[in-house]
């Protein structure tokens, strides 16, 4: 009779460690959801942000590294403050010191008064670009399919986030480099580092690692379309298969050339020997989890969004997520220079 009494106070012990746990274990909370739209041909999409009273649509970038980015024109006609006096680095990674803010944003549900810092960067083809290496303290939900950018917390079970419906799963580690996001895949078997750009319209190879571990050449008939560009030593080919742990793309059109990737606000060491695009990525439901730094990855699925529930609009709050610490050192409530 002890040991069984023994026996069901250990059992006992272990299912109310279970429930504590599993209370203190929540899931995922969505804080804030935007639409995408495509721009043009192209296969990048755009976010919708409202910025002094007036709607502006940003390209949304995850290989635009840890800055934001605004058209001087665009800044000056919204009347966006400036100044000089902040170092940051542009998109090719130069030092720069042109930077804008705003009085008011609106970002889907989420409005602020706070201010919204922009590198300002000439001859851009949207008004600005929105980075996803700002948003890295909150979960990204990215929905090709349903074409919603979500935002869920970060404090939540490890694995507990594919919520909609799916037949394959990828789970993948991910490396932050300077705010863009690296992961393990394979190309025909052999193994690669590649970023996720969704500002970018292709998927591109490395000419270099092509030609070692692929015996790439640019004088073999070409297998894909459209047609190579020898003069600018831009060469399009089909592979058999890219690959994630879990799903594999087949047949994947890239084009190979030298990957120059720029600085993007802090970036270090070696380019990339991919950039996968969003030829490759549009046809993806990516889900990151910030706390586990994981992609949670499978095939999209077409029509509504499945979000586990709704948002109200927020009086207050960024705009989206971002350092805050950072940037209080910088601007004062009534936006002057500290």
């Amino acid at each position: 009779m002890m040991k069984r009494s023994i026996l069901a106070y250990v059992v006992l012990a272990c299912c109310l460690a279970s429930r504590a746990k599993a209370e203190e274990c929540a899931a995922p909370r969505l804080e804030n959801t935007v639409p995408m739209e495509a721009a043009g041909q192209s296969g990048e999409v755009v976010v919708p942000i409202t910025l002094n009273g007036v709607e502006k649509k940003f390209l949304f970038d995850t290989g635009g590294g840890a800055m934001n980015y605004i058209k001087p024109a665009v800044a000056l006609s919204l009347g966006l403050f400036k100044t000089d006096n902040f170092p940051a680095l542009d998109l090719a990674g130069n030092k720069s010191y042109k930077i804008a803010g705003a009085r008011s944003v609106k970002f889907g549900a989420i409005a602020s008064r706070d201010v919204v810092l922009f590198q300002m960067v000439p001859e851009l083809a949207f008004d600005g670009i929105l980075s996803a290496g700002t948003m890295t303290g909150n979960d990204l939900d990215i929905e090709f399919g349903a074409m919603r950018l979500n935002f869920f917390s970060a404090d939540h079970c490890a694995g507990d986030v594919v919520y909609w419906p799916h037949q394959a799963l990828a789970v993948v580690p991910v490396t932050l480099a300077g705010g863009h996001f690296e992961i393990g895949v394979t190309l025909d078997g052999h193994a690669l580092t590649a970023v996720i750009d969704t500002g970018s319209p292709w998927t591109i190879l490395d000419a270099g690692w092509a030609k070692e571990n692929l015996g790439f050449s640019p004088d073999a008939p070409p297998s894909g379309i459209p047609k190579d560009r020898p003069g600018e030593q831009i060469y399009f080919r089909r592979y058999s298969a890219l690959a994630f742990p879990g799903i594999t793309v087949a047949n994947p059109l890239v084009v190979v050339r030298s990957v120059q990737f720029g600085d993007g606000g802090g970036r270090a060491g070696p380019a990339p020997d991919m950039i996968i695009g969003m030829e490759v990525l549009r046809h993806l439901h990516l889900y990151y989890a910030a706390g586990e730094q994981k992609f949670y990855i499978t095939p999209a699925t077409a029509g509504a969004s499945v979000l586990p529930k709704p948002i109200a609009a927020a009086s207050h709050g960024h705009a989206w997520p971002q350092d805050e610490e950072a940037y209080s050192k910088v601007w004062d409530p009534i936006h002057r220079m500290h």
